[in-house]
């Protein structure tokens, strides 16, 4: 994502998950990726951490609501902040008014990660404990208590926020 104003691309983000131009201080405006199903912005501002689950790719700087993340933008995988991502459930959840979903679950796809496949955590570069989510979704996380990241897969918030329970 590139300002409206002068061009130069935007990489940071202000507190209220505005973006804002580093060469001429202007705001911007993000949306969405068309294709998102969890709403994520992506700035295409790459970072060196390439993606969790494609490998080839680079993340890329964006956002999910106002909290700041670095997503993919081929498969839409998100990293973020333990603190972030447990923020960003709780809100989406209370402000939620669709109806439940519980969605299709197989274990065996869907479920946590064998030993042999689990995801390296890009900032300690040590193997990623992943688990079913303990609140609602029936969704599998990857997380590093190390560093206080976790890896969630596309659709993966969505499938938390619409599951049916206390709100």
């Amino acid at each position: 994502m590139n300002c409206e104003s002068c061009g130069a691309p935007i990489t940071r983000m202000g507190r209220f998950g505005r973006y804002f131009c580093d060469h001429c201080d202007r705001k911007a405006v993000a949306t969405p990726l068309k294709d998102s199903a969890d709403g994520l912005v992506l700035t295409g501002t790459t970072t060196d951490i390439p993606c969790l689950t494609c490998e080839d790719t680079q993340l890329e700087l964006g956002s999910l609501d106002t909290y700041p993340v670095e997503g993919c933008r081929r498969c839409q995988g998100i990293l973020l902040k333990t603190s972030a991502f447990a923020k960003l459930i709780r809100k989406r959840r209370a402000s939620y008014n669709g109806a439940d979903h519980s969605g299709e679950f197989d274990p065996a796809l869907d479920g946590p990660r064998d030993y042999h496949s689990r995801l390296t955590c890009p900032t300690c570069c040590l193997s990623m404990d992943s688990f079913f989510y303990a609140g609602p979704g029936r969704v599998a996380i990857d997380s590093c208590c190390r560093c206080e990241t976790v890896w969630l897969d596309c659709g993966e918030v969505s499938s938390i926020i619409e599951a049916p329970g206390l709100r």
